[in-house]
């Protein structure tokens, strides 16, 4: 009996020892929430935590969600340390969050900016003295640094050395600004690396600048080295260095030599071979080389040689230097035309005899100056047995002539091959010595003035191998003082000066020439124009010596119009262009765009 009882104790026991430890897990599942209580903030509000979490009071207790609390208060960024307990309270649970704040920002201090200034960096960021300090704060301020580099074409991050320190509030921002490492071109099988480097700003050990690259890529496709169609862009690759990147530029060459035989008759020339050489990168240095040697014709054998030198010397001076002995034939009646018939079976010529050396140098990026010295003697006349008309007599002058040109060109086209968008500025003035028969001697002077502009509604070309809708428009003027030879006079008409004209068909002392073109790219390489141009030569004393090209001593404007096609070669942009002027229609064939 005893047994029993005992056992029974130790069962009821048991039962009051279950029941009393459940008793209060279920109290506190019932229980609300009584109070919730910040400790440990002094600058930031306490409505300003409460309005991160999702307790208030009266909700039911649930530890989980306390814990979800303070993940939300510690996300505010404001914070140290954040932690949670709760506490017994009457009517429920108290729970109370306790906080350890970060130091107010006493100091902003940046170290290796270079090419932003200190005042754009606070500018752009979201932290400032007095605050707070907030680590999500900051890290928005890092990518917003990082994009202020961006917008300057710069590359640059805030390395994992920033800090604030406790102690005086002073947050430090070591920013590492990327420089260049290598310059690699790919691809090159003939051209020398240095060729093409010589001609980049962005060198070595440079801060590195995406626009600068883009810039010293397009000077180098402007050296006409490389085939544009095939252009890719620059890729970048770690460097050898922290804060170094590798500048990896793949590139096509394009045929810089060209050789060309010929073999022609006509009535005038008789049987005509011609042989011309030329090569813009000899040996793959950037030397320019040219030969041509033509046997035959009304007027013998022609000769013509010619160097060029980009980098002269180590400033970028150029030289340039030409020796030829060339008859030309003036006056064709279209582009594939020889002389024109001039007062009867006449045709005209001028052997020129003589030499030219150009130096030339950059001021600045855009901007470059030229000197040029010419000395040459010209010798006009018909071709032998030629029935010449006594006014053409007038014409046929022999002499020599001195000059020595100087050019500025302010060039700010976003490629000048074939610009999109951009402007040409251009002006020369020669002064010049001349000692010619029926002429006389004396000086003279010449000045023109080039203005180019160039619009795309599709704005300006991001690389070279971008293709725009552009109205291009030009303005040329020139004028002179003194007594010029027939042959020095300024000659408009034909593929270069007013289309829809014979070859040279308006001379005189001024002359004033306006064109416009509109450009379409078309399908693969093919391009469509249409073009207006409206010009004259005027002012000389050889107005009524060609009775058939008559000719104004004041200016009298002539309108030419017409289409054209440009394809794209290897050799360069074809030109064939129709026009159409006051005496009919002409066809024209060149390379290169007009202007």
């Amino acid at each position: 009996m005893q047994f029993k009882q005992v056992f029974a104790m130790m069962v009821a026991a048991i039962l009051l020892l279950a029941v009393g430890t459940d008793i209060p897990a279920q109290q506190e599942e019932a229980s609300n929430i009584v109070e919730i209580q910040i400790t440990g903030n002094k600058n930031i509000g306490l409505d300003a935590i409460l309005s991160a979490i999702e307790l208030t009071p009266g909700m039911p207790f649930d530890r989980q969600k306390m814990q979800e609390a303070r993940n939300a208060i510690d996300r505010m960024g404001f914070f140290q340390v954040v932690s949670a307990r709760e506490e017994a309270a009457p009517g429920g649970v108290r729970v109370v969050f306790e906080v350890v704040e970060n130091p107010v920002v006493t100091a902003i201090v940046f170290r290796g900016n270079t090419v932003v200034s200190e005042q754009e960096l606070l500018d752009a960021m979201r932290t400032k003295v007095g605050q707070v300090y907030n680590i999500n704060t900051l890290e928005q301020d890092l990518r917003d640094i990082e994009n202020l580099y961006a917008r300057k074409q710069y590359l640059a991050y805030v390395t994992n050395e920033a800090e604030i320190d406790p102690a005086t509030g002073v947050l430090t921002l070591p920013i590492m600004e990327f420089r260049v490492g290598r310059i690699e071109f790919t691809g090159l099988k003939k051209t020398k690396p240095w060729v093409l480097k010589r001609e980049m700003k962005l060198k070595e050990g440079d801060l590195y600048n995406a626009q600068q690259l883009q810039r010293d890529i397009t000077r180098i496709y402007e050296l006409d080295y490389l085939d544009a169609e095939k252009y890719e862009p620059p890729r970048r690759e770690p460097g050898d260095r922290e804060g170094y990147l590798n500048i990896i530029i793949p590139v096509q060459e394009k045929k810089t030599g060209q050789v060309s035989v010929g073999l022609g008759y006509s009535s005038y020339q008789k049987v005509v071979g011609r042989v011309e050489l030329s090569e813009t990168n000899f040996q793959g240095k950037g030397l320019g080389l040219n030969a041509l040697y033509e046997a035959g014709g009304s007027r013998g054998d022609s000769y013509e040689l010619g160097y060029y030198s980009p980098w002269f010397r180590p400033d970028n001076t150029s030289l340039s230097i030409r020796l030829y002995d060339r008859a030309v034939y003036r006056f064709s009646s279209s582009a594939f035309g020889g002389g024109v018939n001039i007062g009867e079976d006449a045709d005209y010529t001028e052997r020129r005899k003589g030499v030219n050396v150009g130096l030339s140098r950059p001021f600045g990026e855009k901007l470059r100056g030229f000197v040029t010295f010419r000395t040459e003697s010209v010798d006009a006349n018909f071709r032998e047995g030629s029935t010449v008309d006594p006014s053409l007599v007038a014409i046929t002058q022999s002499g020599s002539v001195t000059g020595i040109a100087f050019k500025g060109v302010l060039d700010r086209r976003d490629f000048a091959l074939d610009p999109g968008v951009g402007s040409y500025y251009s002006l020369s003035f020669e002064p010049g010595y001349s000692d010619v028969s029926r002429a006389g001697k004396g000086g003279f002077t010449k000045t023109e003035l080039d203005l180019r502009r160039y619009f795309s509604p599709e704005g300006p070309k991001e690389t070279v191998k971008d293709r725009r809708r552009t109205i291009a428009v030009r303005l040329r003027a020139a004028t002179s003082t003194g007594k010029l030879p027939f042959w020095e006079q300024y000659f408009v008409g034909g593929a270069e000066r007013l289309r829809g004209y014979r070859e040279d068909r308006f001379w005189g002392n001024s002359m004033l020439l306006a064109s416009v073109e509109y450009r379409v790219p078309l399908s693969g390489g093919l391009g469509g124009v249409i073009f207006a141009d409206y010009g004259d030569a005027w002012g000389n004393d050889y107005v009524d010596v060609i009775p058939e090209l008559s000719q104004s001593s004041s200016f009298k404007g002539h309108f030419g119009y017409g289409l054209g096609i440009r394809v794209a070669t290897p050799i360069g942009n074809l030109r064939f262009d129709y026009g159409f002027g006051d005496e009919g229609s002409r066809t024209h064939f060149s390379i290169g765009q007009a202007f």
